[in-house]
């Protein structure tokens, strides 16, 4: 089993490397369904980066603290972060490293701490979807469009990967 998630994790740094994201850095792919969900309306809004920012400081946290020393510094995150918010990023890209987080996840290893991710990073996308609208009124089952809706089904199916 630990032999077939070394090659998965290798191929999936492989495809990472191609995409531009190295080292350090691919230890974050965990915050691009985060990303992907707040553009999923078109427009990333302060409320929906805050959340990000929100989720990137724990994930940090976790990071550091296992493996014992601070691996990841906030501005090195936040660097990593501010790539997908300054414009849209293309949505075959986000796709793309949004079906890679599974595989990369530093906690592959340990199921309950991915299934714990998993929660997280879920949890965070509704707090997104939820937190700004683009256009007022709305209709009462307008608080989330259908491209936000979409976006999290597929998020969701694209992390059910993780308890496999």
């Amino acid at each position: 089993m630990n032999e077939e998630i070394d090659y998965n994790f290798r191929k999936a740094v492989e495809k990472l490397e191609i995409l531009g994201i190295h080292d350090k850095d691919i230890y974050l792919v965990d915050i691009i369904p985060l990303v992907e969900m707040m553009w999923a309306d078109g427009v990333a809004q302060d409320p929906e980066i805050e959340i990000l920012q929100h989720f990137l400081d724990g994930h940090i946290e976790k990071l550091n603290q296992t493996v014992g020393y601070e691996f990841i510094t906030k501005i090195e995150a936040y660097a990593f972060a501010q790539r997908f918010l300054k414009t849209r990023p293309d949505p075959h890209l986000l796709e793309t490293l949004r079906n890679l987080v599974a595989t990369v996840s530093p906690f592959t290893a340990n199921k309950s701490k991915m299934v714990d991710i998993e929660e997280s990073i879920l949890a965070a996308c509704l707090n997104i979807a939820s937190s700004a609208v683009t256009e007022y009124p709305y209709e009462l089952t307008e608080r989330f469009n259908l491209a936000e809706r979409k976006c999290y089904f597929e998020i969701t199916g694209a992390l059910a990967n993780i308890k496999r």
